[in-house]
């Protein structure tokens, strides 16, 4: 004798075949669907750069920068650089210090070969005040463009030495900026 069937719930041997077989995954459960949903999450909160996307204003701690040496800083890999401040736009970013100033370049290894095109170059050119994000500690600075050319070689090699990066004409067209602190 069989038991009878809960309210709601189909017997043991049923013909109910549904709307057609299950997908072998979810979409939901495809990483690109999800990488997606997190990208637009985090740049609808107003969160930082996630990769390669740009990101919002950055959010930590702001604090003073150091008076006259970034010592420590050397060992940071990647910082978060903020420019735009009426319409924060950030990025992730290398930094490099020589002689215990604080240098960014425009690329070493990757994208547009002329500085122009980066969004973030463009941005620094039109209004200098950017704000950098190195363990949660937010820096207001000023990116001055470095021209020099004896101080953008030393800039340069010490970045390409520190990120073992091949030397080649993309990284030779980089731009170098010093960040300063803010007057004011």
């Amino acid at each position: 004798m069989t038991s009878p069937a809960r309210p709601g719930s189909l017997p043991a041997r049923s013909s109910f075949t549904g709307p057609g077989p299950l997908p072998a995954r979810s979409s939901l459960t495809r990483p690109e669907p999800l990488l997606a949903a997190i990208v637009l999450a985090a740049l609808l909160l107003g969160c930082g750069p996630l990769g390669p996307i740009p990101g919002g204003r950055l959010r930590g701690t702001v604090v003073e920068p150091p008076p006259v040496e970034w010592s420590g800083v050397e060992a940071v890999r990647t910082a978060q650089l903020e420019t735009r401040p009426d319409d924060p736009h950030s990025i992730n970013i290398w930094t490099g210090v020589v002689e215990g100033r604080l240098y960014v370049t425009s690329s070493l290894i990757r994208g547009p070969d002329d500085p122009n095109e980066r969004d973030w170059v463009r941005h620094v050119l039109e209004d200098p005040r950017v704000r950098l994000r190195i363990d949660g500690r937010i820096y207001e600075l000023t990116a001055v463009r470095v021209e020099d050319p004896a101080r953008v070689e030393a800039v340069r090699s010490a970045m390409i030495a520190k990120y073992d990066v091949e030397p080649d004409a993309h990284s030779d067209a980089a731009w170098v900026f010093r960040l300063e602190p803010r007057d004011g």
